[in-house]
Order: structure tokens, then sequence, then C-alpha cells
């Protein structure tokens, strides 16, 4: 019991980093929002300009960066103050992702520094970390539309995060394939955490 517990524990703390970190990675490169300006026609479908787009993007990504304390502002796009209370509520949420995967990486290096969690333990908790990207996957195969409203009516104060276009254009160049685009990068880093796991509870083992 204290093994499969040890395991559990192990397998929030990781998803807690991997989620932080490839959010950090999102945060600092723009990946995959780069790609998807191109892929997903954002140019041709709002009439901006791939500069244009980006600029208000790099904002919205500043904005909600833990190291920003102003306030909400857009370079070219109006926006009302439903859409700025969103935001300041996003950005919560990204501080408090960065918050706790600082606590877990913290506690993770203290597992592993004083190697205080067994093999088992470790392919237990890579069993359970990757169950989270396999129940993600399944729920975006089923109905991602739903998924990402379920997110949102959890996550957010009543429907604010429902934006209308003419008040806060910035939904035109924020659609809703490309946050699917992140949360499948996220889960790419929780099979990585998932895989390095079992190695190192496999090599131990042997060991």
């Amino acid at each position: 019991m204290r093994t499969l517990f040890e395991g559990f524990l192990i397998a929030v703390l990781v998803l807690l980093f991997s989620t932080a970190l490839s959010l950090a990675i999102i945060h600092i490169t723009y990946f995959p929002y780069t790609t998807d300006i191109e892929n997903l026609k954002l140019c041709e479908n709002t009439g901006l300009s791939r500069e244009e787009i980006m600029l208000n993007f790099k904002a919205v990504m500043n904005y909600l960066s833990p190291f920003y304390s102003g306030i909400f502002t857009l370079p070219t796009l109006r926006y009302s103050q439903t859409g700025a209370y969103h935001f300041a509520q996003c950005k919560i949420m990204f501080n408090a992702v960065y918050f706790a995967g600082l606590l877990s990486a913290l506690a993770l290096s203290s597992a592993a520094a004083n190697k205080v969690v067994s093999p088992l333990a470790l392919r237990i908790s890579a069993v359970l970390t990757l169950a989270a990207p396999v129940m993600l996957a399944a729920t975006f195969a089923v109905d991602f539309d739903k998924a990402f409203t379920l997110f949102h009516n959890l996550f957010f104060d009543s429907n604010t995060w429902l934006f209308n276009p003419k008040s806060d254009p910035i939904i035109k160049i924020l659609p809703m394939p490309f946050f699917m685009h992140c949360a499948l990068f996220i889960a790419l880093f929780w099979i990585i955490g998932a895989a390095f796991q079992f190695a190192l509870g496999l090599k131990n083992y042997k060991g």
C-alpha cells in the first residue's frame, strides 16, 4: 500500500512539473502558435497580417507571464472589460501552474537526492502518469468541443470565457484548434515523463 501511495504521489508531482515545463516552453517559444498561424490560415480568416497577429499574441503571453505585473492591454485590437477579466483569471491559473511546477521540481529533486523512492514505485508512477495523456486523448477523440467547454466551466467564472468577436476580436486569432495543439503538446511531456520514470525504475530494479 505504501509503494502504491508513493507511486501515486510521484505521478502527481511529475504531472505538475511536466505541465509547468511544457507551458513554459509554449510561453517562451510561442510554439505551436507560430506554426498554427499558417496551418489554421489565421491571416486569411481574420484579415490581419502575420506581424499584427503575432504582436497581439505576444502581448497576451507577456501579460500571462508570472514576471509581468501590469494591466492587460492589446497593441492593435480592442477588448472589453469582460475579456480583460477572463485573461486576469488565466493569469492566476498560469501562476498557479508555475508555482505548483516549482514546488514539484523541488520535491522531485529532494526525492532523487535522498533516493527515497523504490524502483517499483517509479514503475507504478510511470503507469499512472501515462494514464493522464491516454485519458486526455480519449476525451479529445470523443468530443474536444465538449471537453473544452467543461474545462472552462470548471475553472472560470460564469461564461466570461465566451468571447464576442465584435467586442473582443482577439478570439479570432485564438481558435479552438490552437488550444487543442497546446494540450497535446503538454500531453507529450506527460508521456516523456512517464517513459523517463519507467526507464529509471527498470534500471534501478536491474541494478
